[in-house]
């Protein structure tokens, strides 16, 4: 008898690996409704009376694998962008067999399907009741940041996230040995497109200082933003990798968005500090550059952006000592800005990989932007100079290469013209 419980036992453990690897291929196609099927039409053999006792028996083990099928099932539904089809599935699992942990997922996941059907308060609801439900805050507060930032609501939002970083902050506390199958065992970690990946601390901390310097909150993006260099720098050896390097930006560009909000904030000495630490760390590649171009229009190695970041620093380093007062600094940065800008050239479009021709548009709208900027930038500091002349030179040149800042070069040229002061900070 004892030999019969666990053939049945071995059969279900059997059947679970047989079809789990069907069952992540056949989700996104909908195909998997057979399999559903069959685990709902699945009648374990009852146990007889003399039969051995057992852990776990042939209907909770398949109590447990319909639970966690139906999670499954109901998360790639919303995934995918079917939140009205997720809710069914990911209700049935809220009903069943579903331990605490899962539960909090089960209830953010429900909160996001709301959100993405334009039923707020429904998700605040489901949301709270994730946060009661246990300890694993960080998805529902990430959760409930995108549903205060839909709802307009910049101060809930920031407070959310504030909450995210210190939940992320908590250290990982070990489960004890688990000796049955559980739903838990047969979920796989959330990956990167699911609403219950919520990232690392870095992550977290990197949304809030973007997020405040997004929302005109300069002071708090510049303090978020340094606290996040030191604690990027202080961990691990921080990866110079170009973009996309998901989740957020690669360094660079974190230590660029720092700057900016440093000069917003009107702390102009931390910018220069933080510039030339990004200096330090990307100018020594810039005599590779023509190497990397190369290697980039062939298609075997992603574009090189260290031209940009280099530009950029230089740009911002003369908008701080423009906040400092001095103006002639301002415009050898510029001027230096300018220089490694005219030397940037555009990976041809006809050549290399698909990938790198659409990040190749991405880099030549940067290019032209910062060449923009960094002539009107120049070109009101002519203007406070009295050198008119060499303003509108720098004014006209940056029409011709971004005529998106048309207006912005027009009002600059009439200021020009009535030699009045200059127009401040191009990044306020």
């Amino acid at each position: 008898m004892s030999r019969q419980t666990t053939s049945v036992d071995s059969s279900c453990l059997d059947l679970w690996r047989e079809k789990n690897d069907r069952l992540v291929r056949q989700a996104k196609s909908g195909a998997s409704e057979d399999l559903l099927l069959l685990l709902k039409t699945w009648s374990p053999p009852s146990e007889e009376l003399d039969a051995p006792l057992t852990l776990q028996d042939a209907q909770g083990l398949k109590d447990v694998l319909l639970t966690a099928f139906a999670y499954r099932r109901g998360l790639q539904e919303l995934i995918t962008g079917n939140p009205d089809k997720a809710l069914s599935s990911l209700h049935e699992v809220a009903s069943g067999l579903c331990p605490r942990p899962v539960l909090v997922q089960v209830y953010t996941a429900l909160g996001s399907c709301h959100r993405k059907m334009g039923n707020p308060q429904r998700a605040l609801l489901y949301l709270v009741a994730a946060l009661k439900e246990g300890s694993a805050w960080g998805p529902p507060l990430l959760e409930a940041s995108r549903l205060y930032q839909q709802l307009g609501d910049t101060t809930a939002e920031l407070e959310s996230l504030e909450l995210l970083v210190e939940a992320l902050n908590v250290p990982y506390s070990s489960k004890s040995p688990q000796f049955l199958i559980e739903v838990e065992l047969l979920l796989p970690p959330p990956d990167l497109a699911s609403p219950l990946h919520c990232g690392t601390r870095s992550q977290a901390k990197h949304i809030l200082a973007s997020r405040c310097l997004q929302t005109g909150r300069a002071e708090d993006a510049a303090e978020h933003y340094l606290d996040l260099l030191a604690l990027l720098l202080d961990s691990s050896e921080p990866r110079f990798s170009p973009p996309p390097s998901p989740p957020g930006p690669c360094m660079p560009e974190v230590f660029l968005e720092a700057a900016v909000a440093l000069i917003q904030a009107g702390r102009a000495q931390d910018a220069l500090t933080v510039c030339e630490e990004l200096l330090s760390r990307t100018s020594s590649l810039l005599p590779k550059m023509s190497r990397l171009w190369e290697d980039a229009r062939k298609g075997t190695k992603e574009l090189p952006y260290c031209p940009l970041w280099v530009s950029a620093t230089h740009l911002l380093q003369g908008q701080a000592w423009v906040q400092l007062g001095a103006q002639k600094v301002a415009i050898s940065e510029f001027s230096r800005c300018l220089e490694l800008l005219f030397r940037t050239t555009p990976e041809e479009k006809e050549q290399g990989a698909a990938s790198n021709r659409e990040q190749g548009c991405k880099s030549d709208v940067a290019l032209q932007q910062l060449r923009a900027a960094a002539l009107i930038s120049r070109g009101l500091e002519w203007v406070a100079s009295g050198q008119d002349t060499k303003a509108l030179q720098d004014f006209l040149l940056g029409v011709q290469m971004c005529p998106g800042t048309y207006t912005c070069m027009t009002s600059a040229m009439h200021r020009c013209a009535r030699t009045e002061k200059p127009m401040g900070n191009i990044w306020a």
